[in-house]
């Protein structure tokens, strides 16, 4: 797995890393922490924190659908698919000024804590 220096680096790796967790059965534990870890940063009452929030809500539903084990493949990728949306979205909204720096950061960290760590 790779961490990712960038938000639209981690939507690139997204695929690669996610793969990983699902070869080895860990994806729906690494989906789950990386939205529980994401979250507390896009707050209700920003509403530019509601296209992050609301992509990490659609993370949290996938995980939670999920088997522990054994995912699907077309369960897998509808996953990536997201946290590679959840991403870019976090790159487009701080280069348009619409989520802080911090927010960015925070929400890579909880990338590459997640997904990007082996």
């Amino acid at each position: 797995m790779t961490l990712a220096v960038t938000l639209a680096q981690a939507a690139g790796l997204a695929w690669d890393n996610a793969n990983v967790h699902w070869i080895t059965n860990g994806l729906k534990n690494a989906l789950i922490n990386f939205w529980s870890d994401a979250l507390p940063s896009f707050g209700e009452s920003d509403p530019n924190s509601h296209p992050v929030s609301n992509w990490l809500a659609i993370v949290a539903n996938q995980a939670d659908l999920m088997d522990s084990t054994n995912v699907p493949l077309d369960q897998m990728a509808a996953a990536t698919r997201s946290v590679y949306g959840v991403c870019w979205m976090g790159q487009f909204l701080l280069t348009a000024g619409l989520i802080s720096s911090s927010q960015a950061a925070d929400l890579l960290a909880a990338y590459n804590a997640t997904l990007g760590a082996p």
